[in-house]
């Protein structure tokens, strides 16, 4: 268990866990041989990338003064990350699985922050964070369910 002194902290390891993804995307793009998956796979990266901007320009100073989130788990890169390699022979069932607990696990970790935060302006922008993962998610059981993968 770790706890984050500052805002900063929490923003500064969460831009660097979604460059992750979006790098991963890029990796599944490369692999995945089906166009239908490839497409599914740049609309995700693309959007990943809109909210990774935002993120990125983030004033934290705007949103006050943290109290310590004690008892945040600790995640790592190795937590996070698919530990699997990706081939050409990868199948799409693999590369999407790896994707949607990887955006799970993010997930999880902005909902531990919005639990345990007591600023509102703060919970907000963890909400929000929430609500753009809870998409992802949703776009990527969707496509797995229409393309029966």
């Amino acid at each position: 268990m770790i706890a984050y002194k500052n805002l900063k902290d929490i923003i500064n390891i969460t831009i660097k866990w979604e460059e992750k993804l979006k790098d991963f995307y890029d990796v599944a793009e490369f692999a995945l041989i089906d166009s239908e998956s490839k497409k599914i796979v740049r609309v995700l990266r693309d959007n990943l990338l809109k909210d990774l901007n935002i993120l990125k320009n983030v004033d934290v100073n705007s949103f006050g003064a943290i109290s310590w989130v004690q008892y945040a788990r600790d995640y790592k890169e190795e937590d996070l990350i698919p530990k699997k390699k990706i081939t050409r022979n990868s199948t799409p069932e693999e590369i999407f699985t790896h994707i949607l607990k990887y955006v799970e696990n993010l997930r999880d970790f902005y909902s531990h922050i919005h639990d345990n935060i007591s600023n509102d302006r703060q919970k907000e922008l963890f909400k929000s964070l929430i609500l753009f993962k809870d998409e992802q998610i949703h776009e990527i059981n969707k496509f797995m369910k229409d393309q029966k993968i």
